[in-house]
């Protein structure tokens, strides 16, 4: 493995960052230009947009627990490099389908569904690689790093992506993302990294899948954790992003160019965040940290009502723009800080079910989270919704106060190594 010298001068590291930062310059295009596709292609209404949402994360229920135990039983560097190649391939199928005149709903959930898959895997495979690859001391660094770079993306890709879509249409604006996917996979590919061969499983998939829920569900500081991201994710990522380029659209009356701007302004706020995430928990504490940073998410979503009070009087973009900064500075503290503390306590033989279960747990009510959403938006409207919504992504942050996890200081140390 690499040695354990500065970061910045380990080269399979860079390879490593380099990799993430080009294809985080993609990924922004994408996810703003297949909710365009359903809306103004396809004339894709709440009941739609709900679909929609939950297609993507609905790979969570398929694969979440899964993804552990393959993650575990592989190498992981080979795995991510295919998992990149079958993204790409069904990707494609959306800008191919576009110059066929064959877009249909069915096949954006498809595609959703499919890349979810690939990514709920190579997230896991990622975050199970890293402390290997970096060695535990310098976990918060790297996962600060690797928040740096993907944030570096976030700047100029909605932007760029807003722009495209205006130009080239929704679906041709993709390409970008397929270029920038190929280009970090030629980098991973690239890198010279001693893996060490997995460990024979000894037992059945399915007992190794308990044994990575029993790690999540059992340890103090790792449960109370995924509570809190799952009661994030229902509210959040599953109610307000399902209804969030809908309500701008339609409600706002925004263009693609001001949606642009709008998640652009997530990028600076990143790369905010990644500066802060070892210097919050310095100063008041890991768990502290990790509970307040919830607290302002649900203060950060707040824009998206003010947007539609305020109007009048500001520019909707404006009002969004800022609850997306203040959003990617106090998600990405809380995610480099809550990340890095799972990585630390956890074996590195069981890196990869630790992840993926809880990764389970958190990501397979984002589904539901955006049913609801696209449910209470056709039947009471997207304000209540949009404030149900913003109550309890505010509320989740209980799970961290009324546990231990809020005296944490520092991390813990490692758990002790059990099971195969």
């Amino acid at each position: 493995m690499a040695e354990r010298g500065p970061l910045l001068r380990d080269p399979e590291f860079l390879k490593y960052w380099s990799s993430q930062t080009i294809y985080g310059f993609g990924f922004p295009i994408t996810a703003l230009a297949i909710p365009l596709v359903a809306v103004s292609h396809l004339n894709a209404g709440p009941i739609e947009m709900g679909y929609l949402g939950a297609a993507g994360t609905l790979a969570f229920l398929a694969v979440g627990l899964p993804a552990g135990v393959i993650v575990d039983r592989s190498r992981r560097m080979p795995l991510m490099i295919g998992l990149n190649v079958a993204g790409l391939v069904v990707l494609a199928l959306v800008p191919l389908a576009a110059l066929a005149g064959a877009l249909r709903l069915e096949l954006l959930l498809a595609v959703e569904f499919l890349v979810g898959c690939v990514g709920v895997i190579w997230q896991v495979a990622s975050q199970a690689f890293l402390p290997a690859l970096v060695g535990r001391p310098r976990l918060v660094e790297a996962n600060s790093r690797m928040q740096l770079g993907y944030s570096a993306g976030q700047v100029a890709g909605p932007g760029i992506g807003g722009l495209l879509i205006q130009v080239l249409s929704a679906p041709l604006a993709i390409v970008v993302t397929l270029v920038s996917q190929a280009i970090g996979t030629v980098l991973l590919v690239a890198m010279r990294v001693a893996e060490r061969a997995p460990r024979p499983a000894r037992v059945s998939a399915l007992v190794q899948v308990r044994e990575g829920l029993e790690i999540v569900l059992r340890d103090p500081h790792i449960r109370p954790i995924m509570l809190c991201g799952a009661t994030h994710n229902v509210f959040s990522n599953g109610m307000l992003v399902a209804l969030f380029v809908l309500f701008a659209t339609r409600d706002l009356g925004m263009t693609p160019a001001e949606l642009g701007i709008v998640f652009a302004a997530g990028g600076p706020g990143s790369i905010l965040g990644a500066f802060l995430a070892s210097r919050v928990p310095r100063v008041i504490g890991l768990g502290p940290a990790i509970g307040a940073m919830q607290v302002l998410t649900g203060v950060a979503r707040l824009a998206m009502p003010v947007a539609a009070i305020v109007a009048a009087a500001v520019p909707p973009f404006l009002t969004l723009a800022a609850g997306e900064f203040l959003l990617a500075v106090v998600r990405t503290v809380f995610n480099v800080n809550q990340l890095s503390l799972r990585q630390a306590i956890t074996p590195d033989h069981q890196q990869g079910r630790m992840n993926a279960s809880i990764r389970f747990v958190m990501w397979a009510v984002v589904p539901f989270g955006a049913l609801l959403g696209g449910y209470l938006g056709d039947r009471v409207g997207l304000m209540p919704a949009i404030w149900i919504g913003v109550a309890g992504t505010t509320l989740a942050s209980l799970w961290i106060f009324l546990t231990s996890v809020r005296t944490l200081r520092v991390a813990p140390e490692a758990l002790p190594v059990t099971g195969p």
